[in-house]
């Protein structure tokens, strides 16, 4: 499971009134990050970290809350490459939707169950390239 840095700004945060978005951050380790389709140099991934910013914007009713949506505002990536018999590579990069790559190419997707809402898990489809402008990315929020 992952870390929300910084709660104390994140609930002494300025925002709009009558808004109900909140930003988070959260580190995610190995296990919850899936890197495929990786070009030749990255096929022997020996680490992987990540840190993902994300809004989530909570729609509410009279009745209740009404949906949940999230979205994902920047992730740094953190690989470190089995380069035998060199040294292991460090490899950093970060993906920006409408910086480093196009909106569409990053995606938020909720699970069945949003609670707890924070990301689950991060797949990275890296397209045989190492330019992150090709990359297509999924954080998958919530459990099934």
């Amino acid at each position: 499971m992952g870390q929300i840095y910084d709660y104390s700004a994140f609930s002494n945060q300025k925002k709009v009134s009558n808004s109900n978005q909140y930003t988070f951050g959260i580190k995610m380790e190995a296990v919850d990050i899936d890197i495929h389709n990786r070009p030749d140099d990255f096929e022997n991934i020996a680490d992987r970290k990540a840190f993902i910013d994300y809004s989530v914007n909570i729609d509410v009713s009279k009745g209740g809350i009404e949906g949940i949506s999230f979205v994902v505002n920047s992730i740094e990536v953190e690989i470190e490459v089995d380069d035998y018999p060199n040294d292991t590579k460090e490899i950093d990069f970060d993906i920006i939707p409408g910086k480093t790559l196009d909106y569409n190419q990053v995606s938020a997707v909720a699970k069945d169950n949003v609670i707890p809402s924070y990301p689950t898990g991060l797949e990275i489809d890296m397209c045989k390239s190492t330019d992150t402008r090709e990359y297509k990315v999924t954080v998958y929020f919530g459990k099934d």
